[in-house]
């Protein structure tokens, strides 16, 4: 009776090994599904005018000139894309342009930005895309993007 036991032990100690390899495959990817703040759901652009400050000194103001125009301008604002922005000696520029929410209602928001001009030597592609977070508690809400590998969790956060 005892060698009948056997196989049976072997098949739960195989599936309980192949469940924890695939609870930590599904874990790593619900993990990158939270970095970074909560998304702000129902935003609409006038939630969002004002200062933002962000790493090494940069700012991006979202402002409203009359209309539905809607313009930004931006200062030591990351010449490329990418998880290189969050080093202090990262290339940076001075530009202008325009700005757009491109959500619907119930979605998280999302910020497009369109350089019209920018100050800088960088041939890279500056960071145009940033996602409305809630802050703490009930603070302002946020901007922020996501940056490289989704499994290593790096923000490129704004405050207002």
């Amino acid at each position: 009776m005892s060698g009948a036991g056997r196989p049976t032990v072997r098949h739960l100690a195989a599936a309980s090994a192949l469940a924890a390899v695939t609870l930590s495959l599904t874990t790593g990817c619900s993990d990158a599904a939270l970095c970074g703040p909560p998304p702000l759901d129902e935003v609409s652009q006038m939630d969002l005018y004002g200062t933002y400050a962000g790493p090494h000194g940069s700012r991006l103001t979202l402002t409203n000139i009359g209309g539905t125009t809607v313009t930004f301008t931006a200062r030591d604002w990351p010449a490329e894309n990418g998880v290189g922005i969050l080093a202090e000696d990262s290339p940076s520029f001075d530009g202008e342009g325009t700005w757009s929410l491109v959500n619907d209602p119930g979605e998280a928001g999302l910020i497009r930005l369109s350089f019209e001009n920018r100050d800088t030597g960088s041939s890279g592609t500056p960071l145009q895309q940033l996602e409305v977070g809630k802050g703490e508690g009930d603070a302002k809400p946020l901007l922020f993007a996501k940056l490289g590998d989704p499994d290593v969790c790096r923000v490129y956060e704004l405050e207002r």
